[in-house]
């Protein structure tokens, strides 16, 4: 693992070497960048990659430490955000079916060890994006029925550096389970991103065109999930 200074903040950088054509950078964390290169690629060519790459990973690293500002700050307090609002967690020791409350988010399991936390939690965020999820996607299906193009497959996992993926040739969408921390105009933004790309696989000038066509305040949606708002 080597090191880099970005805009005077050190970041450990990790590369591995998979079977790909392009050169892939993700951030996991504020601190730490990852770059997936193709087995031919040389250290040398992926340092210079990263060099055209300085003001992205500079404006993402800041925009990851803000949100685990925030994440941290609710958590002092006993509180965690669940589509945008701060609601106490409530843990049960015992069965039952997790609840969101006005005031709280109610779980249930069988211990206190953090791993137990984290399971009931990604499967009440599975379950309550799934089903918000299904109350907007009528309105992308549309859409998509109209380029007469396949409906796609929705996934759910945790994800550490986007919010959400499409593999158009599959019509299957992946989408980060984090997104149930953040108000539900930007969930509707990042499926609707991942459903444009069924229409458009790049992000080009027409995808982006598409993206405004449907959703004219996109940009606000994607700010406010970036903690730019």
């Amino acid at each position: 693992m080597e090191s880099l200074n970005i805009n005077g903040k050190t970041l450990r950088l990790t590369i591995q070497r998979k079977p790909i054509r392009n050169l892939i950078l993700r951030l996991k964390s504020p601190d730490e960048l990852l770059v997936s290169a193709p087995y031919a690629c040389s250290n040398a060519e992926v340092l210079r990659f990263i060099e055209t790459k300085r003001s992205w990973i500079a404006a993402h690293a800041e925009k990851l430490a803000r949100q685990q500002t925030r994440q941290a700050e609710a958590a002092a307090v006993g509180k965690i955000m669940v589509y945008g609002k701060p609601v106490q967690l409530q843990w049960v020791i015992g069965r039952g079916k997790a609840r969101l409350l006005p005031d709280r988010l109610v779980l249930y399991g069988p211990d206190t060890q953090p791993e137990t936390k984290q399971r009931a939690f990604d499967q009440f965020a599975k379950n309550s994006l799934e089903a918000e999820v299904e109350r907007l996607r009528p309105r992308w299906d549309q859409v998509v029925t109209d380029y007469h193009l396949a409906l796609p497959s929705i996934h759910y996992r945790r994800m550490t550096s986007r919010w959400g993926s499409c593999i158009p040739a599959k019509s299957k969408i992946t989408l980060n389970l984090k997104l149930v921390h953040y108000p539900l105009a930007c969930v509707d933004s990042v499926l609707w991103h991942e459903y444009a790309h069924l229409i458009v696989p790049n992000h080009s000038q027409r995808f982006y065109s598409v993206i405004l066509h449907h959703m004219p305040d996109y940009e606000v949606r994607k700010a406010l999930l970036n903690g730019d708002l």
